[in-house]
């Protein structure tokens, strides 16, 4: 007996959790709201580099080209060591032998003979963004004839996106502010807050190619943006 009391109590106190919360959903659906969104950035000075080179012969013989390449390569590889990059920081990121797209030869015309090219490249991760241009320099001074990319990053990029996100968070509120003024409400509390976008980008473009003794490298600034979208109870 004292066991179906005690269950029908549970019952009836689930019932009464169930209705107050249906209460409160109804109650959120019918609140009066206004909608935020912020954008804010943080920036900071990249500390790690990443360079994308390598080395392309050309030749009649598809052999002649892959040994050429390869002795470059070599060349390039003990360059980047000698200046201090480790193998862990030296990955092959791109092999190829192919041959040139021909035109097809005019009417009398014998068609010409292929020529392979060998291509071979290697992604460089540096830890000091001030050593950029000595490697670069080490690596054609080797025989690298081709340089693809040098990007900057961060190493931890989380100080900045913390930043970048109160910022957004202030942004956010500062707009929704000045939206209820402008409409005669007042800012209740925050209903609900979700994050958007967020992404790393340099500031500007940052290698620049010149003649010189060293090759000029300008690391510039990364930049964090932030998003987020601040709805609110307004009165």
């Amino acid at each position: 007996m004292n066991g179906s009391r005690i269950i029908s109590k549970f019952i009836l106190l689930g019932l009464v959790l169930l209705a107050a919360s249906s209460l409160a959903l109804a109650a959120d659906v019918n609140v009066s709201k206004l909608i935020g969104q912020g954008e804010g950035k943080a920036s900071a000075a990249p500390d790690i580099a990443t360079i994308v080179l390598g080395v392309e012969t050309r030749n009649a013989s598809a052999s002649a080209a892959a040994a050429e390449n390869a002795e470059l390569m070599n060349a390039t590889v003990n360059a980047l060591r000698a200046a201090g990059i480790k193998d862990k920081d030296i990955q092959t990121s791109r092999y190829s032998l192919t041959t040139e797209p021909q035109e097809k030869p005019k009417e009398g015309e014998k068609p010409k003979a292929p020529e392979f090219i060998a291509t071979n490249q290697v992604t460089v991760r540096l830890n000091d963004t001030s050593d950029v241009g000595r490697i670069l320099d080490a690596a054609v001074l080797a025989g690298s004839n081709s340089i693809q990319e040098v990007s900057f990053d961060l190493r931890n990029p989380k100080p900045q996106e913390d930043k970048a996100l109160a910022h957004a968070i202030e942004d956010a509120g500062r707009k929704a502010e000045v939206a209820a003024n402008a409409a005669g409400v007042k800012l209740g509390r925050v209903l609900e807050l979700t994050e958007g976008y967020r992404y790393v980008a340099p500031a500007a473009k940052s290698a620049v190619f010149t003649d010189g003794a060293i090759t000029p490298i300008q690391p510039g600034e990364m930049v964090v943006t932030s998003s987020v979208t601040i709805t609110y109870e307004i009165s």
